[in-house]
């Protein structure tokens, strides 16, 4: 029988300093105290147990703040507490599930998968918890992924890779909770296909201190070695498996980017005015599209701007799990986003 890595969220009540529970001696499940997994803030405990895999656990904890939500994954486990202990039913497992500490509202989009970073300031962890937090490069990635968002489907991408073998096309922004280690750091934004998978480079793209885009660094998964590193005016291909252009993705010399189709047609995005957190300006052909975004963090809610007209994506502010989005009178839950 195979032990599994298992992260558990105890949602505070009140912001509390120190860990709101403890595991109680156990003669199958202990906790793993590795900090890439577990963590504590005034909003949050996350455990790390190892478990045994298909296994039903009725765990029991000691309680030294109130808590008012457990959650495993997106997903959440009731709970029973007293004066002084918090009891939860663990379900049988068959694999690791350590992700619960992920904060990102995925938005599905046709062919395209688009990531938002949605922590608040008490989740902070890693680098962004010693420096001041950056929430204007996060702003700045937030809108450029919305910009990025745009070119990708001005060009089609999103119908020609985004659902063919090498789809979907995602675009992230950065971590700034450290979850299961990932240290994310200094601020960027993230493009890539999901051929990764098959050892396919990873996109970084890093702000400069204007934040604007000043180089890639393109990451195999899993490494932290830069296949390669480019610049401005510098080409960066993504190919298919059979060495063939899929599109091509160049920084220009305005810290933006000019994204170009296997065919040669290109789309380009500039910072509005002094960087991307003030919004951005997408290029196509004779017609420029604005868009501005707004991380409403706190709320539950990011705000997207295309010309003006806005369209408002609800999440959970707990976990960060995508829930609904509207645009005007109409709201629609996520298994319309693709319609």
């Amino acid at each position: 029988m195979m032990d599994l890595r298992v992260t558990i969220k105890f949602l505070k009540e009140n912001p509390h300093r120190g860990p709101a529970v403890r595991l109680r001696s156990t003669l199958t499940v202990f906790e793993h105290e590795d900090p890439r997994y577990c963590t504590d803030n005034p909003f949050e405990t996350i455990l790390c147990l190892i478990v045994p895999e298909m296994t039903e656990q009725i765990l029991q904890f000691q309680l030294a703040a109130p808590v008012r939500r457990v959650v495993l994954g997106n997903n959440d486990l009731a709970f029973e507490t007293t004066r002084d202990s918090l009891t939860i039913t663990l379900p049988p497992l068959s694999k690791h599930t350590d992700r619960t500490a992920d904060m990102h509202m995925i938005v599905p989009f046709e062919g395209v998968d688009l990531r938002v970073e949605v922590p608040n300031e008490l989740q902070a962890n890693g680098k962004y918890s010693t420096d001041d937090f950056p929430n204007k490069a996060r702003q700045a990635a937030t809108v450029l992924e919305f910009a990025l968002l745009e070119a990708v489907q001005r060009l089609g991408l999103d119908q020609t890779i985004g659902q063919g073998p090498c789809g979907p096309i995602y675009i992230m922004g950065f971590d700034t909770n450290n979850p299961c280690g990932h240290t994310d750091w200094p601020p960027h934004v993230h493009l890539h296909m999901a051929r990764p998978s098959l050892g396919a480079p990873i996109g970084h793209y890093y702000f400069d201190d204007t934040l604007r885009v000043s180089h890639n660094a393109m990451y195999a998964r899993g490494s932290g070695v830069p296949k390669g590193t480019f610049r401005e005016g510098e080409h960066c291909p993504h190919l298919a498996p059979d060495g063939s252009v899929l599109f091509d993705l160049m920084i220009t010399q305005d810290g933006g980017f000019e994204l170009a189709d296997a065919d040669g047609r290109t789309v380009r995005i500039a910072a509005l005015s002094d960087g991307f957190d003030q919004g951005a300006r997408v290029l196509a052909g004779e017609g420029t599209t604005i868009i501005k975004a707004d991380l409403k963090i706190g709320t539950g809610e990011v705000v997207m701007t295309r010309d003006g007209a806005a369209t408002r994506y609800q999440y959970d502010q707990d976990t960060g799990q995508f829930l609904s989005f509207s645009n005007n009178t109409q709201k629609r839950d996520p298994a319309k986003v693709l319609a």
